[in-house]
């Protein structure tokens, strides 16, 4: 049967199912049984969720994988290759948290400094509208010092504030709407006293104070007030609240 086909003689039964001139019936081969896996309880993974635990336990896993390895019988190359990972992992989540630093730095940086230069420029740019030459000069539409935005009532500003969760920090939206930058206060459920926790020429800020009490989830308020060269104006916003686990 070389080419495939039944012949005459070669040991075919014909009430297996085959028939002349063609291949044999032959069924396929069986596939071995699948084992069902037992369900059991709840998943737990041993790799930590939370970014600031899950750094310290590359850290462990980096310090000790090596000496680990001999007690159990792991090949020395496969040590090493997993410490190579979680310094990896460090390093990187270190250079992420300068970074985040440098950013930080740098906002704050920009953020005095665009409020000084707007009060140094509104105070010159008001004397020079004082100056005999300045009606006729044209200077007031090539300068872009001429109000094009309707007045900003400060009496009846009110910040409108929105929160997120984002990488492990509470995230504060909001909207300027004419104010200069928006002060954000904090306070925790059942507290009166509200703490101003930062200022912000741009939305989002970033809440990233740890949990009172390690481990402790809690609820959260916050209110914003806008501000206008330096002073704060306007009414409070609504108290805004999310729960936060860290």
């Amino acid at each position: 049967m070389a080419d495939g086909i039944i012949r005459l003689d070669e040991g075919w039964r014909l009430d297996e199912g085959h028939h002349f001139d063609e291949p044999p019936n032959v069924p396929p081969p069986a596939l071995p049984p699948v084992l069902s896996q037992q369900k059991k309880g709840k998943s737990m993974d041993f790799v930590p969720r939370k970014r600031d635990v899950r750094y310290k336990w590359f850290g462990k896993m980096s310090d000790n994988i090596i000496a680990e390895a001999v007690k159990f019988g792991a090949p020395p190359a496969d040590a090493t290759a997993v410490k190579n990972a979680a310094d990896d992992a460090v390093g990187k989540m270190e250079a992420t948290d300068a970074a985040q630093s440098a950013l930080d730095g740098a906002r704050l940086i920009e953020k005095n400094a665009v409020a000084a230069a707007l009060a140094f420029i509104r105070a010159k740019v008001r004397n020079f509208k004082t100056l005999p030459l300045w009606a006729a000069s044209g200077s007031e539409a090539v300068l872009e010092v001429k109000g094009n935005e309707p007045a900003f009532d400060a009496s009846s500003y009110k910040p409108v504030l929105d929160l997120s969760i984002e990488a492990g920090k509470i995230r504060v939206d909001f909207t300027m709407g004419g104010v200069d930058a928006m002060a954000v206060y904090c306070r925790l459920r059942g507290t009166l006293v509200w703490r101003r926790i930062g200022i912000d020429t741009e939305a989002p800020y970033f809440d990233t104070a740890p949990l009172a009490q390690p481990g402790v989830a809690e609820v959260r308020e916050y209110m914003a007030r806008g501000m206008v060269s330096d002073e704060e104006v306007g009414q409070d916003s609504d108290i805004v609240s999310i729960a936060f686990g860290g």
